[in-house]
């Protein structure tokens, strides 16, 4: 049996709480049963607790800033891909989208 890890943003993102409830219930299961990656979770843990603890200015480029604050307005644009697979084909949202999705597909093959 191959075990899939959590991958580095999954791990960053559950240390930081950016994950869906959903989400981070799946990820803490893995933790349960996985070492490895329990293991790169609590180092990930301990190296931001270091960085939150620092008291130095951080100085970094201008170039590097704006990079920083455009961050967002990517993430933004690309949300809507999101719901969309591999293969193109629109991902539902929610229960309602999924029923919403079906019934139509239910639709065109009547006619």
């Amino acid at each position: 049996m191959s075990v899939e890890h959590l991958s580095p943003e999954a791990m960053a993102a559950l240390v930081d709480g950016e994950l869906s409830s959903r989400a981070e219930h799946r990820a803490k299961v893995h933790l349960v049963h996985c070492g490895e990656c329990r293991a790169e979770v609590q180092l990930q843990r301990k190296a931001a607790a270091l960085v939150r603890s620092m008291d130095a200015d951080v100085q970094c480029s201008g170039r590097l800033k704006q990079k920083l604050a455009a961050i967002p307005q990517m993430v933004e644009e690309a949300r809507p891909a999101a719901h969309f697979g591999v293969d193109g084909c629109r991902r539902p949202e929610s229960i309602v989208d999924a029923v919403d999705l079906a019934l139509r597909k239910l639709q065109r093959r009547q006619k």
